[in-house]
């Protein structure tokens, strides 16, 4: 009998193949987007997206125009950081250049509202728009919420190895921490103000732990929360 004769007829270890293939499994859904399901791939602490080459190619010849939020990022700023340690907002994203302000809050998870970022600052805008809420509170509703859905009667759609990765996801989740957001928001502006490539527009997620921060390069990065003012200060003049 020859070597692959022998090999053919030994038998198949089937608990052995589909461990394999669970693993695989688990191992592409974790690591193969960009920011996927589960957050940042596994023991990245960034990740950058090149954008469009013909916008890289031009910065020089595109010199930044002061928006309508530049004069009073910082204010706009002190807003957002307060919208993220006092309210429902859990997620919010910034436009510089068009002076958008996208949150999104526990009380309607599934929509966002968009504010002009100058209105967003004027006197009795935030406490018409915003309900306040203690932030350990806040983190308490993400994960009750997170944990209804994923153990609710939409469960039984999801394949088992989705199922093992949320469960662990559950387990371990450890949010933005409140101390941190402070910090995060004010390195923003240092981004900002970047001669040549600077900040765009830019988002803070305190359920993902994830700052996103995209420029006039068209180059993006996705940075995890706990690491983005080091991020900022290995990055910058």
């Amino acid at each position: 009998m020859t070597k692959k004769q022998k090999q053919a007829s030994q038998p198949i270890d089937s608990g052995q193949d589909a461990a394999a293939i669970e693993d695989d499994r688990n191992l592409r859904v974790l690591h193969e987007a960009i920011v996927g399901a589960f957050g940042l791939p596994q023991g990245k602490l960034f990740v950058s997206i090149k954008g469009d080459p013909s916008l890289r190619e031009t910065v020089a010849l595109r010199p930044r125009q002061e928006s309508r939020m530049d004069a009073e990022a910082g204010k706009v700023l002190e807003t957002c950081e307060w919208l993220l340690r006092k309210t429902g907002c859990f997620s919010i994203y910034i436009g510089f250049n068009s002076s958008e302000v996208r949150t999104e809050s526990v009380f309607n998870p599934f929509n966002y509202e968009i504010h002009d970022a100058i209105a967003l600052i004027q006197p009795g805008y935030v406490a018409r728009h915003f309900v306040r809420v203690p932030y350990q509170k806040k983190m308490k509703i993400i994960s009750r919420v997170r944990d209804i859905v994923q153990t609710g009667p939409v469960r039984e759609y999801l394949p088992p190895h989705w199922r093992e990765l949320m469960d662990e996801q559950r387990e371990n989740w450890k949010p933005m921490a409140k101390k941190d957001i402070k910090q995060v928001a004010q390195s923003l502006n240092r981004l900002r103000g970047i001669e040549g490539f600077y900040l765009r527009n830019a988002a803070i997620s305190l359920s993902q732990g994830i700052v996103r921060a995209s420029f006039n390069c068209d180059g993006t990065y996705i940075v995890a929360a706990e690491y983005f003012p080091q991020f900022v200060e290995e990055n910058t003049p």
